[in-house]
């Protein structure tokens, strides 16, 4: 995640993010090509529809050097399955499996327009059930799973523990705003919940910082 230094992904318009350098855009796509998936919200769909492939030739080429020749796997969740078919999601060309996640009780005519179109899941009743999510990718072949977000979906692993590490980038930037959302949303926990992280790597390119946490247990 690239957050400012006041804790924004975005501003309260929900606008898509332009704070971050080339850099972070790189780092982005290396991240990307040492995982096995892409887990991403619904509600960053609609509001930025990212690309969600390793762009570059580099990285590409890099993520073979890794022994990883299988394609990279992008994957959904949405229990509403509110999800524009015109999205890079749907539309790009893609080698790897294409799977959105919902819940059991999913609108049924939302449902027959996915299934039409891409691999559906359905795991958990009203709200997706994480947990079993990760062991059905596991099952998958998927041991490297890297989450892009956004906030909602960040605090529901968090909640449920199932991050092992953290990567943010704070750009030099300032956005504020009491509705712009934050790398963690959802209800929060309580001060004697909080979670604890070691820094494990820091890392200065001009102005950005590049942490990288492991969630202590």
């Amino acid at each position: 995640m690239a957050m400012t230094v006041d804790g924004k992904i975005t501003s309260a318009g929900r606008e898509y993010p332009r704070f971050t350098s080339q850099f972070d855009r790189d780092n982005m796509d290396r991240l990307r090509a040492e995982a096995d998936a892409i887990l991403i919200g619904a509600g960053t769909i609609r509001a930025d529809d990212p690309p969600l492939g390793v762009r570059s030739d580099q990285m590409r080429t890099y993520r073979r050097s890794l022994g990883r020749s299988a394609p990279l796997h992008r994957v959904i969740v949405s229990a509403t399955l509110d999800l524009d078919p015109q999205s890079r999601f749907f539309t790009e060309d893609h080698e790897g499996d294409r799977i959105v996640v919902t819940v059991e009780d999913a609108p049924g005519g939302a449902l027959a327009a996915v299934a039409s179109r891409v691999e559906v899941w359905k795991v958990g009743q009203g709200l997706v059930d994480l947990p079993e999510l990760l062991r059905r990718l596991k099952r998958r072949g998927i041991d490297r799973l890297l989450v892009e977000g956004g906030g909602r979906l960040n605090w529901a692993l968090l909640r449920d523990d199932l991050i092992d590490e953290l990567y943010v980038t704070i750009a030099p930037r300032l956005l504020g705003g009491r509705d712009a959302p934050t790398l963690l949303e959802g209800e929060g926990l309580a001060m004697v919940e909080q979670r604890r992280l070691e820094l494990v790597e820091v890392r200065r390119e001009g102005d950005e910082l590049y942490c990288r946490y492991a969630v202590m247990r």
